[in-house]
């Protein structure tokens, strides 16, 4: 047995240490220990013979001969005769000292006797000869670096690594050298391309968190810095309101404040008439041709009266309204018959965006634009209309600037033939044969103006303070300066400089102030008329007067018009005194009319008539904290054209607080007064075309006007009331000849507007008026017309969405309802057939959901019910829309700072009163209050 185990036990153990040599050896590399200088694995076999003998000595090998005489350590079975190892165990003696001595004779090799450096390098690079060696065999570089490191030579261990670093990188490039150069053009440009791609992305991401880190920090600075407005021009209390909107004054560049109506019953109203009057004569497309019913709101465009039907759909300087807001403001809105076919289509629409550059800088943009195809033939209409402007509110300075520009493009047609085929018979529209049938029609404006204004604060009156205050002061002052005090003399002379500092850059509005102004504006306004004569029907339509080409035309007008005032305005005291303005200016107003005179032929040079006025314009006004308000303007023209023309007007609004329960809700009373004498317009003169032609030599036209009215919003009620006094007024006769009325005559009107509500579900808004005309042949005017507007409102989200269901009617009585003359562009009197006693009828929802006001109407819904035959005629043979669904959005976009505490509300009658101004009163998003 003992035999047996030293025959496994002796090769075992040197298989063993063998093992464990090697792995001491590995070892001792990865972690960077030197071998010794003497041979382990020699010693370990010296070891194990050594117990090999200790084993013989006592006794451990048998002696049946297991070890032979040549030294070969074998079993009977595991050795055979021929020398070969019999058994997976077995090996001779033999061997394993040949084996052994080899392993100890290549283990004693280092890479210093193998690897030889050039002796080239001695003189081309010193360094790299020196630690050649290292550069090839890491095992060798390891020992070097140990060997400096303990020897503290940090320098040449810099040498070292950066040679080490140069040589890998060299080696490494020259092998990708070798392999680029082995690919072909195209490999080589996807190579490239593949590279590229990290880099540029890896750019490009560092430039947008570097952009997106300067952006976060603008936005920080930008929404903790107060946007404060600071001016002259507003009061105090509105300095930190979001949106502020305004008209102005171009006399005095004054501002009149308005309120930002976002709620889904001002915006009911699509048509621009509808807000400003219960009911027009029109041409029942939107876009085309307009006059009001009520006659105190016709409003004409000065010495341009082709262009006075218009006026309603597009801006003038004056009504043109300005913004300033803290953050942006975007309007956007659509009106149309989604749902009819393509040839009556209706389909409006309104984009608009105001922006602050600074607080007191403000930029605008608007777009809309008004038209449809019609339902008749020949009569679509194309209104459009786009706005820039800009306003500046400083401190002393006030600025607004703009650029208008309009153009309505129609078919024209004359209107119907026989409104038999609308009475009494349901043809569709497309069918009815009307008047014209190839003539169109192109109106334009352009318009650029700019009105400034500077503030001239008298900051030296009063600027000590009263004879005691004075007298105080200097006390104070001795006595500080006769103290001997540094400290205090410091202080007390740094506070004079902050006083005085304060007082030159204040906005004071309460202190002696000049205001010297220049308003300045170009317009140009054309119209070009066209048509092709082909039959019977249109040469009645014309009276067979043709007076250039009896079978087609081409007839044009043109206005130029340049405007400059100059005025100087004094604040004696205060901004909100008794007497708080007094003004005076001087203006110089040219105009150039293009007036083709069939005398000259029509390669003259000479068709335009220039004329030029000089006037002089004044004005006062003031106030008594918020109970009065008082203007008074007039104006005279000395030189010129116009001379001897003037206008005064004046009125006055008084303020009651009667409401115990509502002590901020006002009852006001406002009376007003105008009179004007007025040259007429160039083209009711002087005009000559292939239709029309007349020379009149007409007197100033004079017109007297006197108005009051009452407003209580508590009550939703106002009641105004209008007398007019008219002496040779102009007319457009039933041929469209202008005639001048030598006679007085008078319009007196009284209207009121009154909204219940009953069980605060159903609501009941009511729009009367009342009109009487002194000379119907001269100047007709329907005696009655109403709009009423029953609806039952309710929530369907609380203070998400508010619904509104009913019906929106207008009527009025029989009247010889005036034509429009499509080559003048003028509507003028008839006497054949009287229009009206039938209700117009359109059926609604009306939502607010959130910002969004959304509507769904079908329009006139009774097409003549509940007449015997049906009479929706807007104007002398036209119509307007036949039944139609029709849907309208209008969806603000701001910053909401918090939701709103009431939808709608306000005026729930929308628009303006008949009769008077707009309610004030709730119905405003919190962005407007």
């Amino acid at each position: 047995m003992r035999n047996r185990l030293s025959k496994i036990m002796v090769p075992a153990l040197i298989v063993g240490i063998a093992a464990v040599q090697s792995f001491g050896i590995d070892r001792g590399r990865f972690l960077h220990i030197g071998i010794p200088a003497e041979d382990s694995l020699t010693t370990a076999l010296n070891d194990s013979i050594a117990t090999i003998d200790s084993i013989k000595a006592d006794g451990s090998i048998g002696a049946d001969g297991s070890i032979k005489a040549d030294g070969n350590i074998a079993t009977e079975d595991s050795i055979k005769a021929d020398g070969n190892i019999a058994t997976e165990d077995s090996i001779t003696a033999k061997d394993t000292v040949a084996t052994t001595d080899s392993i100890a004779a290549a283990d004693s090799l280092t890479a210093r006797d193998t690897i030889v450096a050039p002796d080239s390098l001695k003189d081309i690079d010193p360094l790299r000869y020196k630690y050649f060696v290292e550069l090839k065999d890491s095992l060798t570089r390891a020992t070097t670096r140990d060997s400096l490191l303990a020897a503290g030579d940090t320098l040449e261990l810099m040498r070292l690594d950066s040679l080490y670093i140069k040589d890998s990188t060299d080696i490494a490039q020259a092998k990708f050298d070798a392999w680029f150069n082995s690919l072909t053009r195209k490999e080589k440009k996807k190579y490239i391309a593949e590279q590229e791609l990290p880099i540029k992305m890896a750019e490009m991401r560092a430039k947008m968190e570097r952009k997106d880190s300067i952006k976060a920090v603008k936005d920080s600075i930008t929404q903790n810095t107060p946007r404060i407005l600071e001016t002259y021009a507003v009061p105090d209390s509105m300095q930190y309101k979001r949106l502020i909107m305004w008209n102005h004054d171009r006399y005095f560049n004054e501002l009149k404040l308005q309120k930002q109506d976002t709620s889904y019953n001002y915006h009911f109203r699509d048509l621009p008439y509808a807000k400003e009057d219960l009911n027009a004569t029109w041409l029942g497309v939107p876009g085309s041709a307009v006059q009001y019913f009520d006659w105190f709101r016709r409003e004409k465009e000065e010495n341009v009266i082709f262009y006075t039907p218009y006026r309603s759909y597009t801006y003038s300087p004056e009504t043109l309204p300005f913004y300033n807001t803290k953050t942006p403001y975007t309007e956007l809105a659509y009106w149309g018959t989604l749902f009819a076919k393509d040839e009556k289509e209706e389909a409006n629409i309104k984009i608009m965006t105001t922006q602050n550059i600074l607080p007191g800088l403000n930029v605008t943009l608007e777009y809309h634009r008004f038209g449809g195809k019609g339902m008749l033939q020949r009569e679509d209409t194309d209104n459009r209309t786009a706005v820039v402007s800009a306003n500046y509110m400083g401190k002393r300075y006030l600025m607004h600037l703009a650029y208008i520009y309009n153009k309505v493009k129609k078919s024209e047609n004359g209107g119907i033939v026989d409104n038999f085929w609308i009475r009494d018979t349901t043809v569709d529209a497309k069918e009815i044969a009307v008047n014209l049938t190839s003539a169109s029609s192109k109106t334009k404006k352009n318009t650029v103006f700019l009105d400034q204004s500077y503030r001239i604060p008298f900051s030296f009156i009063g600027r000590n303070g009263t004879r005691e205050e004075r007298k105080e002061f200097k006390v104070r002052r001795d006595s500080i300066m006769s103290s001997g005090d540094s400290a205090a003399i410091a202080e007390f002379l740094l506070e004079q400089k902050q006083k005085k500092e304060a007082s030159r850059d204040s906005v004071n509005r309460n202190i002696t102030s000049a205001f010297i102004g220049h308003s300045s504006e170009y317009s140009v306004f054309s119209r070009t008329y066209t048509d092709n004569i082909s039959n019977e029907t249109e040469r009645n339509f014309f009276n067979n007067n043709f007076f250039i080409n009896p079978k087609a035309s081409a007839d044009s007008m043109r206005v130029m018009k340049l405007e400059n005032r100059v005025y100087l305005r004094l604040q004696p005291w205060k901004a909100d005194g008794i007497i708080s303005k007094i003004d005076v200016g001087i203006a110089d107003k040219l105009l150039n009319y293009y007036s083709f005179n069939p005398s000259t032929g029509f390669l003259a040079r000479s068709a335009n008539t220039v004329r030029n006025s000089v006037y002089l314009y004044a004005g006062a006004q003031g106030q008594y904290k918020k109970y009065l308000d008082w203007h008074a303007f007039g104006k005279y023209t000395f030189l010129g054209h116009e001379i001897n023309d003037f206008g005064v007007n004046a009125d006055v609004s008084v303020k009651f607080y009667p409401f115990r329960r509502d002590k901020k809700s006002p009852l006001i009373l406002k009376a007003a007064f105008e009179t004007t004498l007025e040259e007429p317009d160039f083209y009711e003169t002087h005009f000559f075309s292939n239709h029309y032609r007349w020379n009149n030599d007409f007197a100033k036209v004079s017109t007297t006007k006197v108005e009051a009215s009452v407003s209580i919003p508590r009550w939703k009620l106002e009641a105004a009331f209008g007398y007019s006094l008219l002496g040779n007024n102009i007319y457009f006769d039933a041929l469209s000849n202008p005639c001048q009325n030598t006679t007085a005559m008078s319009v007196m009107r009284a209207s009121l507007m009154k909204n219940f509500t009953v069980g605060k579900i159903l609501h009941l808004d009511h729009r009367l008026m009342f009109q009487v005309s002194s000379n119907e042949a001269v100047l007709p005017l329907p005696m009655f017309a109403a709009n009423l507007r029953y609806y039952i409102q309710f929530d369907v989200v609380r203070k998400v969405m508010q619904m509104q269901i009913g019906a929106d009617a207008r009527y009025n009585t029989l009247w010889y309802a005036q034509g429009y003359n499509p080559v003048l562009g003028v509507f003028y009197n008839q006497d054949k057939e009287r229009y009206g006693n039938n209700a117009d009828i359109d059926v609604f929802v009306n939502i607010q959901w959130k910002r969004a006001c959304i509507f769904i109407k079908v329009l006139n819904v009774g097409q003549g019910w509940p007449n015997k035959e049906a009479g929706y005629f807007s104007a002398h043979n036209q119509i307007y829309s036949q039944r139609a669904i029709k849907v309208g959005i209008f969806w603000p976009f701001y910053v909401q700072a918090g939701k709103n505490s009431r939808i709608g509300g306000g005026n729930a009658g929308g628009g303006k009163p008949a009769g008077g101004s707009a309610m004030s009163g709730g119905g405003l998003s919190t962005y407007d209050r």
